[in-house]
């Protein structure tokens, strides 16, 4: 099926914009998805599952982890260890210092491998390491994430040894439930190959026929997807057809994070979709200069077989890389407000699409424009061995490719200014 199309394959008619119920107590503040009220059927098992986002370890929270210091407040340390599984996406290898690094801007992030240690008593059962950055210390940063976290008895999925074993899903026996887990993340550096390691590969247009295929073995099928475009608060046309795709497939929740800032959810047709439950945990100076970085939120989902009996978003805030602490009122506020706004904007199609042109005009000038003006010089540069493979990624990582296309479209009509 073709990504680009998709959205006139699957039809907006079977979106439903989610209507939000407050619940305010002394110690959490969190929004209800009353569209998700269904309840199991009489005897069926039923299971609560919590996912939360991008978790990058790195800077002042690696080092708070490290000397044991509390990160998370005790609201969200309790929902972590309430509820019958736990979720998140693991941003930064847990690898030795010294590792040669596959990154382009020659860093790459690392989390230190007590991090491993942190997450299981944080009541953490799963890490998705199918993401950007999980190849940045190439096979062996690879190879070491995975035995520290298989040391803590951290279960993990989205990467391997190769392709064909990143590409396998999680299967987890919650309460009598069979949940699958598929992990999965955009082409740039880090996918695995048949002979090397690293990340799944996200090809939503194979994706749908492996979903057909596998959803039959479970009873509740989880796409974790690390997709999009980074720091805008709504889902491109790709991503959104995308995502309604696997729905579409068989899917019974699409969980993404990777713009490093929220955006919405929708209910389409029985399946739940959450476009970007932004940064968990996340202190680099690239990230934390954009706006809305700091905000973010767990989703928690009661499920029985392919049914999602109830969904509450868990809203939370980053505090200068010290702490992560639920909302206070006025910040619950202000976020229920936001939140509505960011769900709308993706089930109504006008919003929707005037909302995409207004990204495209804000990372033109944020970023690709720049990246546009610098490419010759940087591409002709003797001193910039890395160049080659910067412009290769810039023109085959899908997201890149899409910003670009549209960018470029709009100022051929003259929508944006050269």
């Amino acid at each position: 099926m073709d990504a680009g199309n998709a959205d006139r394959l699957v039809g907006s008619s079977d979106a439903k914009s989610i209507t939000f119920h407050k619940r305010i107590n002394d110690d959490m503040n969190k929004l209800k998805l009353p569209l998700f009220e269904s309840p199991a059927k009489p005897g069926s098992p039923e299971a609560v599952i919590v996912f939360g986002g991008d978790f990058c370890p790195v800077n002042g929270y690696e080092k708070k982890i490290i000397s044991g210091e509390i990160i998370f407040d005790n609201a969200l340390a309790e929902t972590f260890q309430s509820n019958d599984f736990a979720m998140i996406n693991l941003e930064a290898p847990l690898c030795a210092k010294g590792l040669p690094t596959d990154s382009l801007n020659g860093s790459g992030l690392r989390g230190d491998p007590q991090v491993a240690e942190f997450i299981r008593n944080t009541g953490i059962d799963a890490v998705g390491l199918a993401n950007n950055h999980i190849r940045d210390f190439k096979d062996e940063g690879v190879s070491q994430t995975m035995q520290n976290l298989e040391k803590n008895g951290i279960l993990h999925t989205g990467a391997g040894k190769d392709l064909a074993d990143a590409q396998k899903p999680l299967s987890v026996d919650v309460n009598g439930i069979k949940v699958g887990i598929w992990a999965l993340a955009e082409k740039e550096l880090n996918v695995a190959s048949d002979s090397s390691a690293g990340s799944s590969w996200f090809r939503p247009e194979h994706d749908v026929h492996r979903i057909a295929e596998i959803k039959e073995e479970f009873d509740f099928l989880v796409v974790y997807l690390h997709a999009g475009h980074e720091f805008i608060s709504t889902p491109s046309p790709r991503i959104r057809a995308s995502c309604r795709n696997l729905i579409e497939a068989g899917a019974d929740a699409v969980i993404a994070h990777h713009p490093h800032v929220i955006q919405g959810v929708e209910k389409y047709k029985q399946g739940l979709i959450a476009y970007s439950l932004g940064n968990l945990v996340f202190d680099t100076p690239y990230v934390s200069a954009h706006k809305n970085t700091d905000l973010g939120y767990l989703l928690r989902i009661g499920i029985s077989k392919h049914r999602i009996i109830e969904a509450e978003i868990i809203p939370y805030k980053l505090r200068g890389a010290v702490t992560v602490s639920t909302l206070n009122s006025s910040e619950f506020e202000a976020f229920t407000s936001k939140f509505h706004e960011l769900s709308e904007n993706i089930t109504n199609d006008s919003k929707f699409w005037l909302e995409w042109d207004n990204n495209v005009r804000f990372r033109w000038e944020s970023e690709y424009k720049r990246i546009l003006n610098d490419l010759s010089k940087n591409f002709n540069d003797p001193e910039n061995k890395d160049y080659a493979r910067r412009t290769k990624n810039l023109f085959t990582c899908p997201t890149h490719v899409e910003m670009l296309e549209k960018a470029l479209s709009m100022i051929e009509k003259g929508k944006i200014p050269r």
